[in-house]
Order: structure tokens, then sequence, then C-alpha cells
């Protein structure tokens, strides 16, 4: 099936009306070209009408008076129509010429001839009542009197047949300009108004606060790219509106975290000096069940205080100093801190381009692949496995695509809207706090980056993160942070 786009449509819709204006207009110049010489043949048919009637009124004073003067009048009219016929027949080629000028030319020639032959046989010495040619010359002089106002009505007819089928042009156009107007505006309607309506719906739902996206048909055009590019927009609403929300609740809980820190830490060092104190006085050997407990509260004490630590290095405000750093070197600093923590079998392989330059604090920025990579490993269940932190440039050459990939057994699908928020983690509890992933997304997110997280159940995961790459525009400088920045691994 063929679609076409709105632009073709409204070429199609001009083309149209175009062509029907132009039809319109040559249609009705014509006729008025005919209308004209009906004019032009009426007025001289009058003029004949006239001539006839001179003529017999000119021919009933010379059988009355037998004046040479009435006959001459005669046939200075009769010369005149003569003339006028020519003229008239030549005036209006481009018409079919009536019947009616060829019989009066036939009859003025026979009053002509008769009306002369009327003079030399009946006026000299025969008398007129009974002379034959009077009567001949009477009906013949009729006779031009009829043809012409025969030829007048003629005309007259042709003229209201002319200004009856004008009327019925003129109806028909102008219905026919009113579908075609119906069809325009049903067009720009379905194909304008109609879309940027539902847009306009859209868009207010938007500003309430529901993220509703457009159906698209197959149709080709230039609406169908305006919804798609629409519903993109809409998705990358809902993006940055779960990003937002995400950084708003680390704030919130950034807040909540640094209070309650507060509060648990001087207990914590009560019951672990306590701890401590009881374990130096006791014999062991002699209360060995209540060494192992003293032992194991001062472990769990430990333990909580790192928690603690880790909510307070969470919830605190921190400088960042932004300067131009390679990527390269970050990844191997993050290799280097991470070698003592690889076990045997897991391979970890770096693919850093040495021309990617970010505007980082460098530090953080280890931290955060530090943690990324810590995770990964620690997804490997069972050597063999490998991870492997990758990056490049973006299509325009605006952004660094930095890839921490493993092969471990990655997360389910209903934990992937999570892996961001404190205090959640997929391990147990001797292994992470559920700090790490919140203070990464708080890092990159500082540095105007992005990151998202790729992930099947016992496929890998993969985590994206997007920075601008380093301009000569941008300065380095001291900038506050009120989110997360430091923690255990998650």
């Amino acid at each position: 099936m063929i679609f076409f786009n709105l632009r073709q449509k409204m070429m199609g819709c001009f083309c149209l009306h175009l062509i029907f204006y132009i039809i319109v207009g040559a249609t009705i110049f014509r006729d008025f070209e005919l209308f004209n010489d009906d004019v032009t043949l009426l007025m001289h048919a009058g003029s004949l009408s006239n001539i006839s009637l001179e003529i017999r009124r000119y021919e009933k004073n010379f059988i009355i008076r037998h004046d040479d003067d009435d006959f001459a009048k005669v046939l200075e009219y009769i010369d005149e129509a003569e003339q006028t016929v020519p003229q008239v027949i030549d005036e209006l080629k481009i018409m079919p010429q009536p019947t009616h000028l060829q019989n009066f030319t036939f009859t003025l020639a026979a009053y002509k001839a008769t009306f002369q032959d009327f003079k030399e046989k009946c006026v000299s010495g025969t008398k007129i009542a009974v002379c034959l040619s009077q009567e001949k010359v009477r009906s013949l002089g009729q006779d031009l009197v009829n043809i012409t106002e025969d030829l007048v009505i003629f005309e007259q007819d042709k003229m209201d047949d002319f200004v009856a089928d004008l009327k019925s042009q003129l109806v028909k156009a102008f219905l026919f300009i009113v579908l075609l107007s119906i069809f325009t505006i049903t067009l720009l309607y379905t194909s304008i108004i109609k879309p940027l309506k539902r847009v306009e719906g859209a868009a207010r739902d938007i500003a309430n606060g529901t993220f509703t996206r457009l159906p698209v048909d197959e149709k080709k055009g230039e609406v169908r790219s305006v919804l798609r590019a629409f519903n993109k927009m809409v998705a990358d609403l809902e993006a940055q509106q779960e990003q937002l929300f995400q950084v708003k609740k680390l704030s919130s809980i950034g807040t909540l975290a640094s209070g309650t820190a507060h509060q648990i830490n001087n207990p914590l060092n009560n019951i672990s000096t306590s701890c401590q104190l009881a374990l130096a006085e006791i014999d062991a050997e002699q209360n060995p069940l209540v060494a192992d407990m003293l032992e194991t509260i001062n472990q769990e004490t430990h333990r909580a205080g790192e928690i603690v630590r880790g909510l307070l290095e969470f919830s605190r405000v921190q400088i960042f100093s932004l300067q131009p750093y390679r990527l390269v070197k970050v990844v191997d600093r993050v290799q280097q801190l991470v070698a003592s923590e690889v076990p045997s079998g897991i391979i970890i392989d770096t693919d850093i381009p040495e021309d990617i330059t970010l505007f980082i604090d460098v530090q953080k920025m280890i931290e955060a692949l530090l943690n990324l990579t810590i995770n990964a490993i620690q997804a490997i269940p069972e050597p063999p496995g490998s991870v492997v932190i990758g990056a490049e440039k973006d299509a325009g050459n605006k952004n660094a695509i930095i890839v921490v990939a493993d092969t471990g057994r990655g997360i389910d699908k209903e934990c992937l809207p999570k892996v961001f928020d404190p205090f959640f983690t997929t391990k147990n509890a001797e292994n992470g706090t559920g700090l790490g992933l919140a203070v990464v997304y708080g890092i990159i997110k500082k540095q105007k980056g992005s990151i998202r997280v790729e992930s099947e159940k016992a496929m890998g995961t993969r985590f994206v993160i997007t920075l601008p790459l380093y301009s000569d525009s941008e300065e380095a400088g001291p900038l506050g942070q009120s989110e997360t920045f430091g923690g255990d691994h998650d």
C-alpha cells in the first residue's frame, strides 16, 4: 500500500485546487468569448431589424406617393444591409453561423430585384391595385422583417441558455470547491491538528507528572517523526525523573544516616571498649565460653562500627577538585589497587584508548571504578571468569563511554531498579553493607555523568558510565558535594 507524507498530501491538494481553477477559468473564458460573439451578433441582428423596418416604411411611402426619394431611400437601406451582412460574417468566423443570415441575404437580393421591377412595371402607367409585383414586394419585405426578428429572438435565446449554463457551471464549481475544501480541512485536521491536540494533551499530562507515550501509526510523514521524537522525549524525561528521584532519595537518606550514625557511634565505642577490657581481665582457659562470647561481641561491634563509618562517609559534605586527567592512568591505578584481591583464575582485561581525557576528581574516580571492579570480581562465584574495563568515545566525540563488565552470576530483573539504592545488596552480611553502588552513583552524577546497569541472570553484568570528555573551555576547581562519595563496597 502506498502512503503519502504530509508534504505530498498538501502538494496534491494544492495541485487539485490549481488544476480546478485553471479548468474553470479556461472554460469561463471560452464561454465568455462565445457570449461576446453572441452579443455582437445580437447587436447586428438588431441593426438589420431596424434596417428592414426602414425599408418597409419607405416602401409603403413609395407605393402611396410614388416619390423617387422614397425609392432611393429603399435602395440606400438595401445597400446598407448588403454591406452589413458580410461584415457580420467576417467578424464571427469563430462561431457557427446561423442560417438566418443566409436566408436574409437571399431574401434581400430577391426583394431588391422585385422592388426595382415593381417601379419599372407598376408605377409607370399601370394601376397599382392590379400590379402583381406590389404584393410580391410586400411579401418579401415582410419576410425580411420576420427573418431579422427571428435572428434577434434566436440570439436572445442563446444568451438565455448561456446564462442558465453559466449558473449551472458556477453551482457545480461551488459544490466542487466546497467538497475539495472539506477534504483539505479534513486532511489538515487528521494529519496536523488532531496529532497536535494529542501532543498538547500528552504535554499537559507530563506537566501533571504522568508520562504517556503517544501511538504512532505506520504511515510515513512529518507528524510520525514528531510523534516518535515526542515519545523519545517522554522516555528521556522518565529516565531523568528516575535519576532525580534517586538523587533526592540519596540526599534524604544521607541526612537521616548522618544523624543516626552520630547517635550510634558513641554507644558502639563504649561497648567496644568495655568488651576489650573484659577480654583483658578474663582468663580464657578458665572461662572459654565467656571468652568466645566476648570475642564475638567485639567482632560484631567492630563490624557495626564499620557500617557507622560508612554512613558518616556517605553523608559527609565533600569537595571535588576537578582536573583534566587521562582515563588510562585512572584504570592503571585501579588495577594496582585491586591486584591483591583477584582470585586465581579470574582475569582483568582493560581496553582504554590513550587519547581519552576526562575532567574529573582523580581520587573519587579511582574510588568509583575500584568499587565496580571489586563488585565484578565478587560477582564471579567460581573461577574461571573475567572482568573487562573498556572505554570508547561516542559518535559525536563529546562523551566517553566506560564499561565495567563481568562474567558472573548476574542480577535478577526485579533487583535491577534497586541496585543504586543505599543499603540494598545481593551479598551476605559479611561481604557488603549496600552503600558501594550508591557511592559510585553519587560520584558519577557529581561529575556531570550518568551510570546504568545491564544484566541477566547467569549472563554477567555490565555497568555503563557516560562522562563528558575534557574540553579546553572547562576549568578545574573545587566542587561542593551534598551526596555520598565514600563507603564500603556493595
